[in-house]
């Protein structure tokens, strides 16, 4: 189970690694090596994430406030990466632009009734409305890391 501690340290270590990707160079011809950067950054904070939301399963009814806590950090945490995402994009044309600000919002639209549903969770409903807040969480972190990876 995680702890409040656990919950401080993992959102400052996701916030460093969305904050600082590795980039190969800045001239055009390592734009593929820039590329492939960005794709081994991706794939790494998705797994670091996907670890981050198997641990999230184990909360507990009684610690349902460091969930909304947890759920709360990674919700801005996603808004911070699709902001920094969707300035990269906008470079590459107005479809992307439009086609990952359509996932966004859905996705964080989802998020928002999830994250609303599981602070009127009861007892009886908690695995239930739980399974669905990280089922939004990651959804949200799909539509940007599908944005990021796709070619």
């Amino acid at each position: 189970m995680l702890n409040k501690n656990m919950l401080m340290i993992g959102t400052v270590l996701m916030s460093v690694s969305v904050m600082a990707p590795a980039y190969a160079g800045s001239d055009s011809s390592d734009t593929m090596a820039t590329d492939d950067a960005v794709k081994s950054d991706v794939n790494e904070l998705g797994n670091e994430i996907a670890a981050q939301y198997e641990e999230a399963k184990d909360f507990t009814f009684e610690q349902k406030e460091d969930f909304l806590a947890w759920v709360d950090a990674k919700s801005k945490q996603l808004g911070e990466q699709y902001d920094e995402v969707s300035a990269e994009v906008k470079d590459d044309s107005e479809d992307a632009v439009e086609e990952m600000a359509e996932a966004w919002d859905s996705a964080s639209d989802e998020l928002s009734d999830a994250l609303e549903n599981a602070k009127d969770a009861s007892a009886d409903t908690w695995e239930d409305v739980k399974a669905n807040t990280v089922n939004a969480l990651e959804d949200a972190q799909k539509a940007i890391s599908d944005t990021q990876t796709a070619e």
